[in-house]
C-alpha cells in the first residue's frame, strides 16, 4: 500500500461530467478538506473509441510504458467515480505511483488495482482489503440542523424503462394523500430531468389549487437550490427510483419517506437499497405510513462521505512525525 505524508494533500480527481458521479467524488474531497489542507486538480475524462481504450489497457500492463497524460506537480491521491474514469485513473496511478480511490465497483479486470473501492452495500459485494461497503453512495449533503418542522419537500424521479414503470396518476394520488394528511405542512415539490410532462402538468395544477403547495420545475431552479431545501425541510418524500436523492436527504438530516414505483424486476439494486434502508429504520415506506404502522425512527447519523474520508486518512495518510 502506498502512503503520502506531505503537509498538504494534492488530490487529482477525474471527472466524467455526470453530476451524480461527481457529487460522490466531491463529497469525499470536501470531507478530506475539513481535516487537512488540500489542493485539488480536476481532470476531465473524454470518451474514446473502443480501439483507443483497448490500446490503453495494453499500455497499462506494459512495464515500461509511461502514460503521456497531463503533467501534474507532486500529486498524492487519485479519486474518481464512474466506469468511464477507471482506465485513465489507473494510468495516472502507474505514472505517479500514488494511491487510487474510486466510488462504485470497478470492472473485475481493474478492481484489484485500486487501493480503495467504496461500494454501496446494495451492489452485493463483500468487504475485502480494498473494498469498503457503504450505506449508499457518498454525497455532498451536510446536516446544518436548520430544519423547520412545518416545511416539507417532495422530489420526483421519472421515466427509466430499464428499471421501472412510471405511472403519473398513481404517483399524483400518493402525493395528494401526503399533502392531505400532513395538513399543517408547507410543501415544495420539484421535478427532475426524467419527470414526464403529464406529471409536471398535474403538479402545476395541484400547486395552483392549494396555497400550501409550491411546484418548482427543476429547469428553473438555480445551482444549489436542492441543497437549500434539504437544509430547511424537516420531512422529505422521494420516489423510489431516485435513490441518490434519498441518500442526500438522509445525510442532510431530514426525515425521509419513499414513494413506491412499479419495478420491472423483483430483484434490482435500487429496490434492494430501499428495502435495506426501511429494514434498518433509515426511511419510512409510503405503505407503512399510510397504514400508520410506523413513524420516522431515530437512526445513526448517515455521513458516508465523511466515513470514506476517515478511511482514506487512516489507511493512506501517514502524518508527519
Amino acid at each position: 500500500m502506498e502512503y503520502f505524508d506531505q503537509a498538504e494533500m494534492h488530490i487529482l480527481c477525474l471527472l466524467d461530467g455526470k453530476p451524480g458521479h461527481e457529487k460522490q467524488t466531491f463529497g469525499i474531497i470536501r470531507a478530506l478538506g475539513e481535516k487537512f489542507p488540500i489542493k485539488v486538480t480536476e481532470i476531465k475524462v473524454t470518451h474514446h473509441s473502443l480501439w483507443h481504450s483497448f490500446w490503453k489497457m495494453i499500455c497499462l500492463n506494459m512495464p515500461f510504458y509511461r502514460f503521456q497524460g497531463q503533467e501534474i506537480t507532486d500529486p498524492d491521491l487519485l479519486i474518481c467515480t464512474g466506469s468511464g474514469t477507471h482506465l485513465q485513473t489507473l494510468l495516472y496511478k502507474k505514472k505517479y505511483t500514488i494511491p487510487a480511490v474510486t466510488c462504485m465497483a470497478p470492472d473485475f479486470i481493474f478492481r484489484s488495482r485500486f487501493d480503495l473501492c467504496f461500494v454501496p452495500v446494495h451492489d452485493g459485494f463483500k468487504q475485502r482489503e480494498n473494498i469498503v461497503t457503504t450505506v449508499g453512495p457518498p454525497n455532498c449533503s451536510i446536516n446544518r440542523n436548520n430544519h423547520k418542522e412545518k416545511n416539507g419537500l417532495i422530489l420526483l424521479g421519472g421515466i427509466d424503462q430499464r428499471s421501472h414503470r412510471w405511472n403519473s396518476l398513481k404517483i399524483a394520488e400518493k402525493i395528494d394523500k401526503i399533502i392531505e394528511r400532513e395538513c399543517e405542512t408547507e410543501w415544495m415539490i420539484s421535478s427532475s430531468p426524467r419527470t414526464p410532462e403529464d406529471m409536471i402538468l398535474r403538479l402545476e395544477k395541484m400547486s395552483s389549487h392549494n396555497p400550501r403547495v409550491s411546484f418548482y420545475n427543476y429547469k428553473n431552479t438555480p445551482h444549489g437550490w436542492l441543497e437549500e431545501q434539504y437544509d430547511k425541510s424537516a420531512v422529505v418524500w422521494v420516489t423510489a427510483d431516485s435513490v441518490s436523492m434519498v441518500y442526500e436527504a438522509l445525510t442532510a438530516g431530514c426525515k425521509v419517506g419513499v414513494i413506491p414505483v412499479d419495478w420491472n424486476k423483483k430483484v434490482n439494486k435500487f429496490k434492494k437499497s430501499v428495502a435495506f434502508l426501511a429494514d434498518n429504520g433509515f426511511i419510512l415506506s409510503y405503505d407503512t405510513w399510510v397504514e400508520q404502522k410506523g413513524d420516522w425512527s431515530e437512526h445513526e447519523i448517515l455521513n458516508e462521505a465523511q466515513r470514506c474520508a476517515d478511511i482514506i486518512m487512516r489507511r493512506l495518510w501517514k502524518k508527519n512525525s
